[in-house]
């Protein structure tokens, strides 16, 4: 069985995404063929032959493409300082992906993938363009659907998705999640995540919760748990300053890598130190989205 996984990254990503592409051989199948797919965006040379060797050493069936992306169409997009511009990359899945692809897995590249991923290949889809792990809790939901103007509570979180690649081009999702984007304001606050929402509303699967598993929602969690561990938010584990849940296991996948070994700088704390201070400096234009937010109030008043 051939399983295509999609997976997008910059500079700042490549030792999570090979983290998720070796977490990804370790449990599939062995019967399973799997070919990622990496859309790059501005990855230089080293980490680029890190990352196939991280592919092709695994002693298993893989194989890797990289796809050069170029995000410059997006910059024009709402972003946040710990989110880049990278992360609409995966709009482009039906530019990247060859036409012969039907079906493709997307994982985010701060996730360790401890499930059989062939699980998720098969998961009966009920003719939805996609299958994802519904996000947050029912007020969480409550106020996603008030923000978009969703007609029903419910919201995906799009870091583990699966796609039927076929429905998602005929019904022309990237393209329609994009004009969201574009039309949305300062009502887009999750990047894609809520353009993707919008655009497909009441077309998705819901996915069991051990698919994206969000390591400061998900109490549940056990460094036993047969789970999608999704490390997301700020600090990652390959930063100086993580001290969030589970770094060990994330470190565990990374020594099967070709970053064996890597910690970031942080000689005396003096590293994570930098990366705390660097992280609480005000993004201008979150500032200004804030302003702009309590202006609105103010004349509604």
């Amino acid at each position: 069985m051939l399983i295509h996984v999609l997976l997008a990254v910059d500079a700042q990503q490549v030792i999570g995404c090979a983290v998720s592409m070796r977490s990804i051989m370790e449990y599939a199948s062995p019967d399973c063929q799997l070919r990622f797919h990496v859309m790059a965006d501005g990855i230089g040379a080293a980490d680029r032959e890190a990352l196939r060797a991280t592919v092709v050493g695994a002693g298993r069936e893989a194989s890797i493409q990289l796809h050069d992306v170029d995000v410059s169409r997006f910059t024009h997009l709402m972003r946040s300082k710990l989110v880049s511009h990278t992360t609409y990359a995966r709009l482009l899945l039906d530019e990247v992906l060859p036409p012969e692809v039907e079906r493709c897995i997307y994982v985010d590249c701060d996730m360790v993938v401890r499930r059989d991923i062939r699980e998720a290949w098969t998961f009966p889809m009920h003719g939805t363009t996609v299958a994802a792990v519904a996000n947050g809790n029912a007020s969480d939901t409550r106020h996603n659907q008030r923000r978009l103007g969703l007609a029903e509570p419910r919201y995906l979180n799009a870091g583990f998705v699966v796609i039927d690649v076929r429905r998602w081009r005929e019904r022309g999702v990237a393209a329609r999640a994009t004009a969201f984007a574009e039309s949305a304001g300062d009502r887009l606050v999750l990047h894609d995540q809520d353009a993707l929402n919008v655009a497909l509303e009441g077309d998705w699967t819901e996915l069991p919760r051990e698919w994206n598993a969000g390591l400061s929602i998900s109490e549940w969690l056990t460094a036993d748990s047969r789970a999608v561990f999704h490390y997301w938010g700020a600090p990652k584990p390959w930063h100086a300053d993580y001290d969030g849940r589970f770094g060990d296991i994330f470190h565990r996948y990374l020594e099967m890598t070709a970053y064996a070994g890597y910690r970031a700088w942080n000689p005396f704390g003096i590293g994570a130190l930098l990366a705390r201070l660097q992280r609480r400096l005000p993004y201008p234009p979150a500032v200004l989205r804030a302003v702009r937010g309590y202006l609105r109030a103010a004349v509604a008043a």
